[in-house]
């Protein structure tokens, strides 16, 4: 695709690369796709757009912060935490066995699991 004459824009999406494994391997499956990534991004391919999603964790961050063009992060993102914890309402309301809950004990659920969820 990037070789092909008259290709219109490219782009290449890695979604949750966090959630990649990691292990203790040489080179982990996680290096890889971040050297992939790398790779693509010097490439010299104007018409070439890398998109990766991730939670910010310390090898991730290490490898993308100087590769980034531009960076946009969710997890401080109040609206993004009122949907977690709406869901988790939703959820918990929902549920036949948690249904049967006391009130405080279902909002005690909800405000655990919401201040926990780190994003997710």
């Amino acid at each position: 695709m990037l070789i092909l004459p008259n290709q219109g824009p490219i782009c290449i999406v890695f979604d949750a690369l966090d959630e990649c494994p990691n292990s203790t391997g040489t080179p982990s499956a996680r290096q890889d796709v971040l050297s992939l990534v790398k790779w693509l991004s010097e490439l010299p391919c104007s018409r070439l757009s890398v998109c990766v999603t991730s939670r910010p964790e310390a090898d991730i961050e290490a490898i993308l912060q100087p590769l980034a063009y531009h960076k946009v992060s969710l997890h401080s993102e109040t609206g993004q935490k009122l949907d977690i914890a709406n869901y988790i309402e939703w959820f918990v309301n929902a549920d036949p066995i948690a249904h049967k809950w006391r009130n405080e004990d279902k909002q005690y659920v909800v405000e655990k699991l919401s201040e926990r969820a780190e994003g997710m």
